[in-house]
């Protein structure tokens, strides 16, 4: 996952599909209300969301999809973690022994819900191939963080 360098938003940062063969000028560039902990782009009241527990989102389908994913994914791993307390492979509905864990979630799972995935990992400025072992949840939600 590369990290991109952080930079403080001043104004608004949403472009519109039309907007966006404007370049730098089919910005909304209204007041800032928040900074996208996903994409880092700044939003106003109209183009995203802060909310009460200190998150602040802008309106792109792909970081709603985002912070959408990071609550199921953390429901996910508290009920696996309970199936691996008794034991068992963390996915539901599966009662075989836990035996192989999750390189990306910590959970265990039983051998057939764990498979090694190659994945490209940036260290510094150079980018390494690596093998994870990964459970059927986790794989299922590369596609959506893969960019990052």
């Amino acid at each position: 996952m590369a990290i991109s360098e952080y930079r403080r938003a001043v104004r608004c940062e949403h472009r519109s599909r039309w907007a966006r063969l404007a370049g730098p000028a089919g910005r909304c560039r209204r007041a800032l209300l928040g900074q996208c902990q996903y994409c880092a782009r700044g939003f106003c009241a109209e183009h995203g969301r802060r909310f009460d527990d200190g998150q602040e989102i802008c309106a792109a389908g792909r970081c709603e999809a985002k912070r959408i994913d990071v609550a199921r994914h953390l429901e996910f791993k508290a009920r696996a973690a309970e199936a691996n307390a008794d034991g068992r492979c963390g996915l539901p509905d599966c009662d075989a022994g836990a035996g192989v864990d999750c390189d990306r979630c910590g959970r265990r799972y039983c051998g057939p819900h764990v498979a090694e995935v190659m994945t490209s990992v940036l260290r510094g400025v150079e980018r390494q191939a690596e093998v994870l072992k990964l459970c059927r949840h986790c794989r299922g939600r590369l596609d959506l963080w893969k960019d990052d």
